[in-house]
Order: structure tokens, then sequence, then C-alpha cells
């Protein structure tokens, strides 16, 4: 199980331990707006709201069948520039997936659950990748995780799900919704997708 994801994916915040000027404030300022209005421009996504060094909008993912929460993290402490084309091209790489490379993600996710689960009894029969529902989406520069639940197999869990560049699966993990459930900060985007990787026993 992974300690360290909040809740819900469209909330996760990072610290990053980096004191930045008044200057770096306002280009980090001028330049998430920029990302936001190059997202409004695109169609991507509606509800656009930039705050805390974000962008949060919503959108559809056809081949998943479901509309989501969308997080675009530029990670503003932890690059000098915000890669806006970097990241409008991953925001619709994942919003754009096809249904037959969407499968191959659930068959893979739901593979290495059941391998992790081994043989031990489950009362539900419905295969657990007809049971997985996408809830919402973190974009980074290189890297994309995925909120999913399985209400039927996993009522109690959230399933987080760490896609690489070509949107394969890098790392899969059984997260508590318990919100009393104690909550590590990462000090980079990095230290959190290591800590994903071991807890997949990667």
């Amino acid at each position: 199980m992974v300690q360290g994801i909040p809740a819900t994916i469209p909330e996760m915040e990072s610290t990053r331990g980096t004191t930045v000027s008044d200057t770096e404030h306002t280009d980090h300022a001028g330049g998430l707006a920029a990302l936001r209005h190059a997202l409004d421009e695109s169609g991507l996504l509606a509800d656009l709201q930039d705050e805390d060094g974000f962008v949060v909008g919503t959108a559809p993912v056809p081949a998943a069948d479901a509309h989501v929460n969308v997080n675009v993290d530029p990670e503003i402490d932890e690059y000098s520039d915000i890669d806006t084309a970097a990241l409008l091209a991953a925001v619709e790489r994942i919003l754009c997936v096809d249904v037959p490379q969407w499968q191959r993600i659930v068959d893979t996710i739901a593979a290495e659950i059941e391998d992790a689960v081994g043989d031990q009894p489950v009362e539900e029969k419905t295969p657990l990748g007809d049971d997985l529902i996408l809830r919402s989406i973190v974009v980074f520069r290189d890297a994309t995780l995925l909120s999913l639940e399985a209400p039927k197999q996993f009522p109690d869990s959230w399933i987080r799900v760490q896609l690489d560049d070509d949107l394969s699966v890098d790392g899969v993990a059984v997260d508590d919704k318990d919100a009393d459930a104690k909550v590590f900060e990462f000090a980079s985007l990095d230290d959190l997708l290591d800590d994903l990787s071991s807890a997949d026993g990667s």
C-alpha cells in the first residue's frame, strides 16, 4: 500500500524546499497564466483554474468512457521555465488515447494487481479490468498519474497508476481511501515516482 499520495490526485501537492525570489514568483505567475491560456485556446480542458502552481480543469476521456478532473503540474519549483508545449502534448496524449491503447493500460493494471494478490480468495467475480473506473489525472512533463476506482473489488481503495511518455504502465499501487491516513510530502516528482516504484516491488 502506498502512503504519500493524497486521496484525490487533483489535489496532490509536493514541497520543493526551494526559496524563490519575487521576480521568480512573478515569472512563474506569468508562465502559469500563459499555460492556462494555452490550455484554454487548445480546447482540451474546461472549467480551468490556476492556483498554487497548478492548472486544473475537466475533460472527457472517450476511450475510458469517463469525464475527469485533470491537474496540469508544471513543477514550477523544479524547473526554471514552464514547458507549455510539452505539457499540452502530454495532456492531449492521455485525453486522446485510443480504445486499444486504453485497454492495454487497463489490462496491465489488472494483471499487476492480480499478480500481487496471488491465490488469495476473491469473492467478487467481476473481472478487475471491467471494474476499473478512471476518476482523475495528473499530468507532468515526463509522467502521467492516474487515479482509478474499482468499486466492486476494492471499494475502500484508490488504484494509483504511473504512466511514462508512451503511456506504458510504470507503476501500480493500491492506496486506502481512509481520509485520516497519513500523507507524506515529497521533495520532487522523482521522489514520488521512486516511492510508487518501490511499492510496486520494482
